[in-house]
């Protein structure tokens, strides 16, 4: 079923819960072959090697959903058709998650701050930033609402200009949010601690990569809208437009929302 759903982008949008499984495989295998082949670049290296993993179920799965385009039956029906594939970019995110944050906390120190040094480099920069920006919380949640729009940004003009090349960032933050679960529970309470440190991150983490992922699929929509000529026939550019304006209105949402829950709820669990 896993190679299946691999090379056929429909099969995997209709079980996107193997999308999980296929994370943590091949992030998994990605993690042990940069460490061997290129282990000075490392950090970067696995980020590459997962994305190349799976692009083309990635970019398939894309398509089908600008598909959904030509059998139009109100916008309530396609935002629905497009909970699909948000169902299947958050496994495959989980899966990355999962995959990341086990490694960060099985392998020895050395290895650790040598796979993830860019990742634990992002980490301080943000901690830094947020405590030279105010003391107050405010001002915190503005820092991390500006940070997290710039990234929604990226997102956006990735998946605009390569389709499926969102997929970096969203394995980019997994790495991130891995690194810091399994540090923090190496740190803490060991294995015990993976729980809840999975449940501290998760809690402004998923509506975060949620945010990214829907809008990482208005911009591969207009990708091959652009790319098949559909954007520019009679009617169908505009409900296009409409459609990936939704889409990304809503990702501003739940950034809001993420952002709220990072700054007056995460601290405290």
């Amino acid at each position: 079923m896993m190679w299946n759903v691999l090379f056929n982008p429909s099969l995997a949008e209709r079980h996107p819960f193997t999308m999980m499984i296929i994370g943590i495989f091949y992030s998994s295998v990605s993690i042990l072959l940069s460490g061997w082949i290129f282990p000075e670049y490392a950090s970067l290296i696995m980020v590459f090697f997962s994305v190349m993993s799976c692009l083309y179920v990635v970019q398939g799965a894309i398509r089908i959903e600008e598909n959904k385009e030509f059998d139009f039956k109100g916008e309530g029906w396609l935002l629905r058709e497009h909970l699909k594939i948000l169902y299947f970019f958050f496994f495959l995110f989980i899966g990355f998650v999962v995959s990341f944050s086990f490694w960060t906390f099985i392998l020895p120190i050395e290895k650790v701050a040598s796979l993830f040094s860019l990742q634990a480099s992002v980490v301080e920069g943000i901690k830094a930033m947020v405590a030279t920006g105010s003391s107050f919380q405010n001002s915190a949640f503005v820092i991390i609402l500006m940070n997290n729009l710039k990234v929604l940004f990226i997102s956006l003009i990735f998946a605009f200009f390569y389709g499926a090349g969102a997929i970096f960032v969203l394995v980019w933050n997994a790495s991130v949010m891995g690194f810091v679960i399994g540090d923090l529970s190496r740190n803490t309470l060991g294995f015990i601690a993976l729980p809840i440190a999975f449940t501290k991150y998760f809690l402004h983490g998923v509506p975060e990569m949620l945010a990214y992922i829907t809008t990482a699929l208005a911009g591969g929509i207009i990708y091959v809208a652009l790319w098949r000529g559909d954007f520019f026939r009679p009617g169908r550019g505009r409900r296009i437009f409409i459609d990936t304006a939704i889409l990304i209105f809503v990702s501003i949402i739940l950034l809001v929302i993420a952002a709220l829950i990072e700054v007056y709820i995460s601290p405290f669990v």
